[in-house]
This record gives C-alpha cells, structure tokens and sequence, in this order.
C-alpha cells in the first residue's frame, strides 16, 4: 500500500469506550435514490468519530440523521435504528426539538445569527425558557471560555456576529451549540472555509472538547481525520466500508477500497 505521511495525535484508544449511539440496519433514502446503504455503527462516547469519503458518498446525509435534521427534506425517509439513552430516535413520535438540545450540530460554512455576539448564545437558551439575566450572562462567558473566544471578544460582546473573523465565526457557531448542553456534537466539514490557522484552532478546540462531549466530525481532510479522531468511518457509494480506531483504519485497513482511498488513489 502506498501510505500517505500522516501524523497522529495521541489519539490511540487504550480501552474500549462505552457505546452512547448505536447504528444499526440504517438505510436512508432522497424518494427513489438509496443515499446510504445498511450501515451499522457504533459511536463511543466521549471521543471524536470521523467520517471520511470521496464526495457523495452519504457521509454528510448519515450525519445529518443522527439528530433528525434530515426531516426537513420533504423526500427524505430513514429506516433502521439509532439508540440513544435506550430510544430509537428514528422514532416519529420522538420529540425532535429535545433530541436537539441533546445532539447539535455545526455546518460547513460559519453561520451566526445576525445578531450580537452575546445573544448569539443567549437566543438559544431563551427559546427553551431561560430568562435569568445572570444565569445569561454566565452561560455566555462560559460557553465563549470552552471554545476559547472568551479572551478575544470579551470587551465587544454588544457587536455584531458577522463582524468577527471566519474562525471565531465558526467558534462563535460551536459555542452556541453548547449553550444548551448537548451530549453530542456533529458538525460537517466545520474547517472546509477557513484558513489553516482557524483550522488548526477548530482541531486543539475539538481535542479539548471531547474531554466533556461526544464528537462526530464529517472531513475530506485525511491528514484532520489523522490528527484528531479516535475512531473513523470510510463511506463509499452509500455504504460503511470499514469502521475502527483511527490509527489502525489509517495504518493497516482491512478493506482494498480503504487502501486505496486513503492513499490517494481516488476521491
């Protein structure tokens, strides 16, 4: 196999952690197109999952599944199951809006509300009740302090979102999804539209987040997947090729097409 120079954080999982979702028998369809293919995952708490894969491949489809966002495509059905606190949150009769708070998500591209800083973090927390003013601005200068904005906007918290950089943008949009206290994060391909430094911020953020939170991260970005996952998915037309701690997947695949992905033979 022809290896790509990959370089790997302490990222080696020493024991196996507890399962918090699991994925099984899923198949996800776009009306008549079968986007994503029977996969059956397990999602290790407290870790950071990547899903990687050529372009197309269902990854970003799956992730979306996983807190319901798919629900708002009219075509779009699942079929299987995905337990989470012993419920199949594919549940129609599942109270969407909880799951949520629970499980966040973050896009490719940052996407404040064209609002303040501070309410950018405070909008979430008053839709779901919370009208305390210092219990608002606590959580505002906690949530900007775990995704290490704190120091950098502290003085000009009454200024506009959009007036910030790209990667405190996106740092902005992370420290919002954890106003609510979520157990799990997703985000899709939360680096695509920065600059390598932002990036590389993005990455020690998620190191550290992970400590406290469940992580699964969609990326095209292999050397990211090298350097910050514990686990990794490769998806293929559909399918869940091969599932498993990182630096084996990256280092010894079990599967030709995950060879030959991860050395550049296609994607």
């Amino acid at each position: 196999m022809e290896k790509n120079i990959v370089s790997f954080t302490n990222n080696t999982v020493t024991k196996e952690l507890p399962i918090q979702i699991n994925v099984e028998n899923v198949n996800i369809f776009y009306g008549d197109n079968h986007a994503v293919k029977d996969v059956n995952l397990p999602i290790h708490e407290k870790s950071i999952t990547a899903l990687i894969g050529p372009s197309g491949c269902g990854k970003s489809t799956f992730l979306r599944t996983v807190n319901r966002m798919n629900d708002l495509i009219p075509s779009a059905r699942c079929e299987g199951t995905i337990s989470y606190k012993d419920v199949n949150i594919l549940n129609p009769k599942l109270d969407v809006v909880q799951l949520r708070k629970e499980i966040g998500m973050v896009f490719q591209q940052p996407n404040p509300f064209p609002k303040s800083i501070s309410e950018n973090i405070q909008l979430p927390l008053r839709f779901a009740g919370v009208r305390n003013k210092k219990t608002l601005k606590d959580a505002t200068e906690d949530c900007l302090k775990q995704v290490g904005l704190w120091d950098e906007v502290k003085d000009r918290l009454d200024r506009s979102a959009t007036s910030l950089s790209g990667g405190q943008q996106q740092r902005l949009c992370i420290a919002r999804a954890l106003a609510l206290k979520p157990d799990v994060i997703l985000l899709d391909e939360p680096t695509s539209a920065l600059d390598p430094v932002s990036s590389s911020k993005i990455e020690e953020l998620l190191l550290e987040l992970k400590n406290s939170y469940t992580i699964i991260i969609v990326t095209h970005n292999m050397q990211q997947a090298a350097r910050i996952a514990d686990y990794t998915a490769f998806f293929y037309q559909g399918e869940l090729i091969e599932f498993g701690q990182t630096r084996t997947l990256f280092t010894n695949p079990e599967k030709q097409s995950t060879s030959d992905y991860i050395s550049g033979r296609f994607g």
